[in-house]
Formats: C-alpha cells, sequence, structure tokens
C-alpha cells in the first residue's frame, strides 16, 4: 500500500511539472513575458495560477454544461436554465432525427465546442455525430492547461435554440469579482459571431471596442440589464472571479455558463484602463480551501 500511494505522488508530481512547462511555455509565446505564477500580480498571471493551484473538482462541476444547471437552479431558480432536450453519452443519427427541426448541440467538459442547427433537414447527420463522438472522447485541458474540464463529466447535450426576432440573441459577459471590499464587475457585450464586443465598466463608460452606435444603443446596455446583474452577484457569490455569461432574449434572461479561465489567460488587452482594472479589480482568495489548494502541498503530489 504504502509503494502505491508513493507511486501515486510521483504520478501527480510528473503531471504538475508537465501541466506547469506547458503553461510557461505558451504564456511566453502568446504575452511576451516570464509570468510570476506563484506570486502573481497582473490579471494573466493570476489566471495561470489558477489553471495550476486551482481547486479543480470545485471549477470543473461549475464548468460542466450539465451539472452547472444544478448550481444555478439553487441561487436562482430554473427560469434561467435554457430548456434542455436531451444529454447523451454518444450521439446517433437516431437521437438527430428525434430532435427538433432547431437546437444547439454543445459538449459539456469544453469551451465552444458547440453547433447551432438552424434546420435539421440540411445537416449532414454523420458529419455532425462523427464530430461530436470524437469530441466528448477528447480532454480539453490539453490545448491550454486548463484542468479543472476534466473534471467534468463527458457528455453531449442538446439545448433548445433561442432566437430574437429569429436571430441569435447577443451575449453579456459580467466578469465579477468577490472581494473584501464587496462585489464588483466589468462588462463585455459580444455580438453572436463574436466580430463585434465592447467593453464597459460598471457604469457602462465605453472602454474600447468595435460596436457601431446602433449596435451600442440596442445592446449597451440590454434592457434586462438590471436582472443580469442580479443574476451574476449571486451565481459569483463566494468566489473570487469568475465570468458570468448570460443572454437576453424573448423579454427574459438566459444562462449561458460560468467561465473560470477566460482566454486561458493568454490574451491581450489594448486599452491601458480596462488593463490595470482587470489587474487590480481581481484579489486572489488564495487561502479559500474552496477555490485553491496549497501550492506547496501540489508540488509535493499532495
Amino acid at each position: 500500500m504504502f509503494l502505491l500511494e508513493k507511486a501515486k505522488q510521483a504520478l501527480r508530481i510528473l503531471r504538475f511539472h508537465r501541466q506547469n512547462r506547458k503553461i510557461r511555455r505558451l504564456f511566453r509565446k502568446k504575452q511576451g513575458y516570464e509570468g510570476n505564477f506563484e506570486h502573481p500580480r497582473d490579471y494573466w498571471e493570476k489566471v495561470q495560477f489558477r489553471k495550476l493551484y486551482g481547486n479543480h473538482g470545485f471549477y470543473g462541476r461549475l464548468a460542466d454544461k450539465v451539472l452547472v444547471r444544478e448550481y444555478v437552479k439553487e441561487r436562482v431558480g430554473e427560469e434561467i436554465l435554457v430548456p434542455l432536450l436531451g444529454v447523451y453519452e454518444r450521439l446517433d443519427e437516431g437521437i438527430l432525427d428525434r430532435l427538433p427541426r432547431s437546437f444547439v448541440l454543445k459538449v459539456s467538459n469544453a469551451s465552444n465546442w458547440n453547433e447551432v442547427v438552424f434546420d435539421k433537414s440540411i445537416l449532414d447527420l454523420g458529419r455532425t455525430v462523427r464530430f461530436f463522438n470524437r469530441k466528448v472522447r477528447e480532454k480539453y485541458s490539453g490545448k491550454s492547461g486548463e484542468v479543472h474540464y476534466d473534471y467534468c463529466m463527458p457528455r453531449i447535450l442538446a439545448e433548445e435554440l433561442l432566437l430574437e426576432e429569429d436571430s441569435l440573441p447577443w451575449s453579456t459577459n459580467l466578469f465579477c469579482y468577490n472581494n473584501p471590499g464587496g462585489f464588483d464587475y466589468s462588462i463585455c457585450v459580444h455580438s453572436p459571431d463574436e466580430l463585434h464586443k465592447g467593453h464597459y465598466d460598471r457604469s457602462w463608460n465605453f472602454l474600447e471596442g468595435n460596436l457601431t452606435p446602433e449596435m451600442a444603443e440596442r445592446h449597451a446596455p440590454p434592457k434586462v440589464f438590471p436582472k443580469m446583474a442580479e443574476i451574476a452577484r449571486e451565481l459569483s457569490r463566494g468566489i473570487d472571479f469568475v465570468r458570468v455569461d448570460l443572454y437576453g432574449s424573448r423579454g427574459r434572461v438566459w444562462f449561458g455558463e460560468l467561465t473560470f479561465t477566460p482566454g486561458a489567460g493568454f490574451g491581450r488587452i489594448a486599452n491601458p484602463l480596462r488593463r490595470k482594472m482587470r489587474d487590480e479589480m481581481w484579489e486572489l482568495d488564495r487561502e479559500n480551501p474552496l477555490l485553491y489548494r496549497n501550492p506547496e502541498e501540489v508540488r509535493a503530489g499532495w
């Protein structure tokens, strides 16, 4: 038994060092400098700290697109959940035949492995089955070291397709922070194809983006934003930082997902004010065992 536990410990140490090397290599390539992940100073370094030392089981449960529904139901009520059409370990053409004309397919243990189906009659059923059955077996963490996705249960889910005047709804992402000073947030609204974005502070002062005046007038803020802010506050309660992704459609707020490592921590922010806000608004609650593990114990394989 002792030798078995030592072998498991050695394997955990090896896995950590592999992840650490991968993250450091990607960070140098994407950000252009050596990150300080033990005592992070800026937002991007804090994301890497979370990837290395986060309580992955906790984040994984809330990043799981099926399991998170129970969390949302408990915190704010199930009325904001997009109706679920089915959950599957694997797809086949018979399953797709039984789904309605339009729907959305997602992989539960990943981000952006989705397909929006407007009209099933023109869908290549075989290609869709092969794509999702392949993706559900892959580890999303292999791309950027976001290990918490490995703690999700790999499944395929089908949801009702939300449409606003025959178009996909815009997203409202609230970057939520819970610090000793209280709750705070900043906002990003973006088009369904993510080609148009606008970043704002909590008072809807424009920071940067490429929205046209017409887009900004319609979507910044969305008509249901006061309700969105209430929901984001409740869903983020007890978490030092999380991005809460919501939609406004049919005069209601709908839940998208909870994102704990946006862009895997490899993005860039052009606007100095927004970059400064992002660096300072997140105070790592690194002593909170719900959110983070002890770095020394992680490095030692415990």
